[in-house]
């Protein structure tokens, strides 16, 4: 895992609950939590980030990673206001995952590996206007729910409303998630 996401983590949880839960989450999950942006760190360090700030902020896992993840959509924005500059709203983003946002991560971090992403349009209207599509997250590290926060954040940075739904489920031992998006304006 590359050391960007941690570090957006950390800024989250400083930014919300302060330095002193911070080192908390850090005693408690056993790590130094000195992360270089461009480092590459072992897969399990944000689940552990997660299990501790969950046992210590008496938080879901899955609702903790899905705040984190919302955070970390938008300190990705301000860091790479490029990668959003390109779309003109979330589901064109989503689409661009694969083939523009993480073939740049990977041309400047050979080392990375992000989750895959694919999708696959919904037919018909969707109820209460707006738009809607089905993206499949495959990651063998399993942060699904990071990913739904950072759809949601994404969502936010664009000024949409938005509706995630799980479909089907890795942690289900589904193949990959399929994650119902829908946004709507304002």
């Amino acid at each position: 895992m590359k050391g960007v996401i941690l570090n957006l983590v950390e800024e989250a949880v400083v930014e919300t609950h302060g330095e002193a839960v911070w080192d908390a989450v850090l005693g408690h999950a056993g790590l130094e939590g000195a992360w270089t942006s461009l480092g590459a760190y072992p897969d399990d360090e944000l689940p552990r980030l997660v299990a501790a700030g969950s046992e210590l902020l008496g938080a879901e896992p899955e609702r903790l990673a899905r705040d984190l993840g919302r955070h970390a959509a938008q300190g990705l924005a301000r860091r790479h206001p490029d990668y959003f500059a390109r779309c003109e709203g979330t589901l064109p983003f989503l689409r661009s995952l694969d083939d523009v946002v993480h073939r740049e991560v990977r041309k400047l971090h050979p080392d990375a590996a992000p989750p895959r992403f694919s999708w696959s349009e919904v037919g018909g209207p969707v109820p209460g206007g707006g738009a809607a599509m089905d993206l499949h997250y495959r990651s063998e590290r399993r942060l699904c729910w990071l990913a739904v926060g950072m759809i949601e954040g994404t969502a936010s940075f664009y000024g949409e409303r938005t509706e995630v739904r799980h479909e089907a489920c890795q942690l289900d031992d589904a193949p990959r998630c399929t994650l119902r998006v829908t946004t709507r304006r304002g």
